[in-house]
């Protein structure tokens, strides 16, 4: 088979770029039960370039069937069984390599990959350290090691392992992005969070490109998230009540493992646009031959972002909205959506601000959400107060501002619930530093994850009233909470992350739950009526923050002012 001339041709193609069609290539020669080691190797080289991962696990097996002790085949299938979500069958992938080498780095870093996706972080952090271990320059290790420290909610520690592999790797977008976005967590200063962001960013220009002549303005908007995320609470609405008279809808999605989410998304695109796989130059070409007119980020330093693309100029007018809890340090967006509460006149930002009256948010709510329940109060006795935020948003300053309000409140308890507090280890570390504050471990109620969105939103109907954090807000936490009929309290802070609670409240005409100090927070918290929940849901259904045709309305006459 080596000498095939379809083989030639396939490596022809792969060289070239052209993976999809090497893959035509080659097609029948992968098929032979008696194909070459090194065909079957190319294979899995294409098909993971492609994303076609049910067809790399199968190869990989065929592939482990003649060369059985091959360390790498073990990884790629493991690699693939993770993607295709299989997270036991990858963890024996990996567990077949350490049984034979207990200090591969790869293979170790990869399986705490695969158990930060099973929110077990303490065990991940495990496995990374290990990997360091074996080989202390593993710039991936270092990244990894430092999102399982802030999702655990070790935040401090987290930075020192970004900077580490900084040090090691200066020009590591991951590590940069991973960063900066942590910094929301612990920082409440909005000049502060500029310089980091434009001390980390990429280059980027602000040089414009002509429009193209066309009756509709065509949209772009481009998102990891366009699947099971919470950014899709905050764009379903804005996608579907678009007016087709005069805009044409596209979403370019860079999603890694498109779900149903996915499906539904595409349902409400005019045009779909797959970004997986494609370079820079690529995507700005395909941007630039749909004759988009304005190209909104929805993501910012998040993973799967596609900044690159705004970097590198690919649209007339570029914007970045929702995604991302601030400014993104970049100069090449003609602007950032946020509203005149989040982001007032003066805010430090590297993009000029664009605010959409009535709020820069528009919610919609799950469809099979239970029904909202009454005030657990009545049937407890005791006040049960909430959030189901990240742990990294649990800040020394939050730790301090619930423990007081617990103190406050006699007998009151504070249910936490998000995933880290699956593991023993992480709900022990988090009851500890309430301990400090003298809060005793019995008036927690820590618990790990929903597997269900309905599951997940019933949890509500246990909590009196929603704690918002400081200084990094809850955005979709507290419009689930409002939707299940919890009041949420939040305090005022100066940064666009710690202003999201104001605004939310503030668009669900709600403001008498918005805390000018800390003193002010834990007061409304004491004196604060349980409302009628259900009146509440039936309000929030009726207020700003639900209503998409307005809020699309609005946005579409930001959109038009910014084409004069």
């Amino acid at each position: 088979m080596a000498s095939d001339p379809r083989l030639a041709l396939a490596l022809k193609y792969q060289h070239a770029g052209l993976n999809d069609e090497a893959w035509q290539a080659v097609q029948d020669l992968v098929a032979d039960p008696h194909a070459d080691i090194a065909v079957l190797q190319l294979g899995v080289t294409l098909r993971r370039a492609s994303g076609a991962f049910d067809d790399v696990a199968a190869l990989c097996r065929r592939l482990l069937q003649r060369t059985p002790d091959s360390t790498e085949t073990w990884i790629m299938l493991g690699d693939a069984l993770d993607h295709l979500g299989r997270p036991a069958e990858a963890l024996a992938a990996y567990d077949e390599v350490l049984n034979r080498a207990p200090a591969h780095a790869m293979a170790l870093n990869n399986r705490g990959a695969v158990l930060m996706g099973q929110g077990r972080f303490a065990a991940a952090a495990g496995s990374f350290q290990k990997s360091l271990i074996a080989d202390p320059a593993n710039v991936a290790a270092h990244i990894n090691l430092g999102v399982a420290e802030v999702e655990r909610g070790r935040v401090t520690q987290g930075l020192a392992r970004f900077d580490h592999a900084l040090s090691l790797a200066p020009d590591n977008a991951d590590a940069r992005d991973n960063r900066v976005f942590a910094l929301h967590n612990i920082i409440d200063d909005p000049a502060d969070l500029l310089a980091q962001h434009k001390r980390f960013s990429a280059v980027s220009t602000k040089t414009r490109i002509a429009r193209k002549s066309q009756n509709k303005i065509r949209v772009g908007y481009v998102s990891p998230d366009f699947r099971h995320h919470s950014v899709g609470f905050f764009i379903a609405a804005l996608l579907k009540h678009h007016d087709r008279k005069f805009f044409e809808v596209f979403c370019y999605a860079n999603v890694a493992s498109p779900d149903a989410v996915t499906a539904r998304f595409q349902t409400l695109a005019d045009h779909w646009r797959d970004l997986r796989n494609l370079s820079t130059h690529d995507a700005c070409e395909m941007i630039n031959a749909d004759g988009i007119d304005i190209l909104v980020d929805l993501a910012g330093h998040t993973m799967g972002h596609r900044l690159d693309v705004f970097a590198a100029r690919a649209a007339p007018v570029q914007l970045t909205a929702i995604g991302y809890p601030g400014t993104t340090g970049l100069e090449c967006f003609d602007g950032r959506l946020s509203d005149e509460l989040t982001d007032p006149a003066g805010m430090p930002s590297a993009e000029p601000l664009i605010h959409i009256p009535g709020g820069m948010h528009c919610y919609k709510p799950a469809t099979d959400a239970p029904p909202v329940g009454p005030p657990p109060r009545k049937k407890n006795g005791y006040v049960t107060f909430g959030s189901f935020n990240k742990l990294a948003k649990l800040s020394p300053f939050t730790i301090a501002l619930w423990s007081d309000v617990l103190k406050a409140v006699p007998g009151a308890k504070l249910l936490l619930k998000t995933k880290p507090l699956v593991e023993q280890e992480t709900a022990a570390g988090l009851a500890a530093r309430f301990v400090a504050h003298g809060i005793g471990a019995e008036r927690l109620d820590l618990r790990g994850w929903e597997p269900s969105d309905r599951g997940h939103l019933g949890v509500y109907s246990q909590i009196d009233v929603a704690l918002d954090p400081v200084p990094y807000n809850g955005t979709t936490t507290t419009c689930e909470a409002l939707w299940m009929g919890v009041p949420v309290l939040t305090l005022l802070g100066r940064t666009h992350a710690g202003r999201v609670g104001a605004s939310l409240l503030t668009s669900a005409s709600l403001t008498e739950w918005i805390s000018t100090t800390p003193e002010d927070y834990v007061a409304k918290a004491v004196s604060l009526q349980a409302p009628d929940r259900t009146g509440l849901r039936a309000s929030i259904a009726a207020s700003r923050l639900c209503d998409g045709a307005g809020y699309t309305r609005d946005l579409e006459t930001a959109y038009r002012k910014l084409l004069v």
